[in-house]
């Protein structure tokens, strides 16, 4: 089966080692629940490819979750809002630089979408970054 990554998987690797270049702890799976905030988890890549004769092109949508602990006005630990918004940002500019991997050429289609949420899945007050992206590769 050859050496050579998927399209899907070079970006993945690309927006991962990215997240791991800006210091951030970075998972490709969910963490257990001891894990420390804040993290980034590379979830849910999504794959359009088209082949010519000789060649590979299409689309990759990739989708990143961002994870910090809500700052309270009676605790010192956590992140404000512009701290975890912060975080997002500099991971957005970071993905806005892929260019190129091994074997594609990539181009971001239009502007990076994100959402910033609270979450109440657990008891600690969670802030929830999603950051989706689309790239053209070839």
């Amino acid at each position: 089966m050859g050496n050579k990554q998927y399209p899907q998987l070079q970006l993945f690797n690309a927006v991962y080692l990215a997240s791991l270049n800006l210091g951030y702890d970075t998972y490709d799976y969910l963490p257990a629940d001891d894990a420390a905030y804040p993290f980034v988890y590379v979830g849910e890549t999504f794959s359009y490819d088209e082949r010519t004769k000789g060649f590979l092109y299409g689309r990759v949508a990739q989708t990143v979750h961002i994870y910090g602990v809500q700052r309270t006005p009676d605790q010192r630990e956590g992140m404000t809002k512009l701290e975890f918004s912060s975080m997002m940002g500099d991971l957005k500019k970071e993905m806005r630089q892929i260019k190129e991997t091994a074997n594609f050429k990539w181009r971001l289609n239009q502007e990076i979408n994100d959402q910033m949420l609270p979450d109440t899945t657990t008891n600690i007050r969670l802030f929830h970054g999603i950051i989706e992206s689309e790239y053209t590769f070839n």
